[in-house]
């Protein structure tokens, strides 16, 4: 997606984003190795552990920082999986087109129910009780975490434009993380009114890895904010790399 609405249009719209809206870049503080084999849709922290799940031939997956080999995986066969979320006590994971929930407890997890749904799945976080999801347009949509009923919508704009594209998920310091799909841009949604209230430039990290993709679908995606630390990683479908970064204001 390209950021020309939000980010361009006349003086007095540019007036607009530059005393509303934070921009901020990602600056690579650390790098940690990432299977090339994962086609990253989810990444959070949970219960101490990382877990990521990943798309195509579906995975769930528990993964460390010191290589790029899964401690864990549960294989969900033709299943194309999508974003995670953690309530803190559960796991709960999307799927494309499927319209399937899933519901894992315990370490390491184990599937407990699957929930039917209406509509795609991209992306998917957990904030005040309820998850948030992401299937690719402008809406993201709340949900009961038990039953997955849709309990409203939020519509995500940028200066009045609606802001499609909406992929991985990650609510934290209170805002949600949303990276697009093939833009080097990261949104910082207000989870309240689905205003943009921050644009991260995380190109760095796709300049980082680019020499070693080899295909148009290996984009940035995936955020996980630690819990008590604020520590924040980011990487991309079939990236050979996994980052910790910083994030900077732009003068």
């Amino acid at each position: 997606m390209g950021m020309s609405n939000g980010c361009g249009g006349a003086p007095a719209h540019r007036r607009v984003t530059e005393n509303v809206l934070s921009r901020k870049v990602a600056r690579i503080v650390k790098e940690y190795p990432h299977s090339t084999e994962a086609f990253t849709q989810g990444l959070v922290f949970h219960q101490g552990r990382l877990f990521e799940s990943t798309g195509h031939q579906g995975t769930l997956r528990e993964i460390s920082l010191e290589s790029a080999t899964p401690l864990w995986m549960e294989r969900l066969g033709d299943i194309f999986a999508e974003g995670l979320a953690t309530d803190g006590e559960r796991l709960y994971q999307l799927t494309w087109t499927e319209g399937q929930l899933f519901t894992w407890s315990g370490l390491p997890p184990t599937r407990l129910r699957t929930t039917r749904y209406a509509g795609e799945g991209w992306g998917l976080c957990y904030w005040q009780g309820k998850l948030i999801r992401s299937d690719g347009s402008s809406t993201l949509t709340l949900h009961a975490p038990d039953t997955f009923e849709p309990l409203g919508t939020l519509e995500v704009t940028l200066n009045g434009q609606p802001q499609d594209q909406l992929n991985e998920l990650e609510c934290a310091n209170g805002v949600i993380y949303a990276n697009v799909w093939h833009s080097s841009y990261v949104l910082e949604i207000d989870p309240t009114t689905g205003h943009v209230t921050g644009l991260i430039d995380a190109s760095a990290l796709v300049r980082a890895v680019g020499p070693q993709l080899n295909r148009p679908d290996a984009v940035l995606n995936g955020i996980a904010v630690e819990p008590g630390t604020g520590r924040m990683l980011m990487t991309g479908k079939l990236w050979p790399k996994l980052f910790e970064v910083r994030l900077d204001p732009v003068d």
